[in-house]
């Protein structure tokens, strides 16, 4: 078998940009990372020419199929990306979770509650103990640092939030 990756290569790059995209399909993080794991086991018996194409479609399909055995009847979100688009889309989530994971604890904690979850500033700073000023500034500089870094553009922060 003459592979020009290894299967450990493509875990590294795809492993999280793939639980991203299932995860649009899910909304079930568990389920995800199962998914995906599942894919990777199942290319291991077959050799795709294009292994990316292949995971991502495979991805895809087992989440579909998750959802309509876990949560019929109910409709799939509008953010889902298109086929052509979930390798970009997935991509460049993953990326920006991973800038929001290297901001200290408190000012990734006051991001996510707010931008994910829809919290007020008044919401955030009774459920984690800070002042309404304290939150609207870490929530500042946690943005100031995203929009600094390099792997992070303007429009992943705009496009995310």
């Amino acid at each position: 078998m003459s592979q020009k990756y290894t299967i450990e290569d493509l875990f590294s790059v795809y492993y999280r940009p793939l639980c991203l995209l299932s995860l649009h399909y899910t909304y079930d993080t568990a389920a995800s990372e199962d998914i995906v794991q599942e894919c990777f086991v199942a290319m291991m018996s077959k050799t795709p020419e294009n292994p990316k194409t292949y995971l991502y479609t495979a991805v895809r399909n087992r989440s579909l199929s998750w959802r309509q055995r876990n949560k019929p009847g109910e409709p799939l979100p509008e953010d889902i990306p298109a086929p052509e688009d979930e390798e970009s889309t997935s991509i460049r989530d993953a990326r920006l979770w991973t800038a929001i994971e290297s901001l200290p604890p408190q000012r990734r904690r006051c991001l996510v509650l707010a931008k994910r979850d829809g919290l007020s500033y008044k919401e955030i700073a009774e459920e984690l103990g800070l002042s309404e000023n304290t939150v609207r500034n870490n929530i500042a500089k946690a943005l100031e640092t995203l929009r600094e870094l390099p792997e992070v553009k303007k429009s992943f922060i705009l496009l995310f939030f």
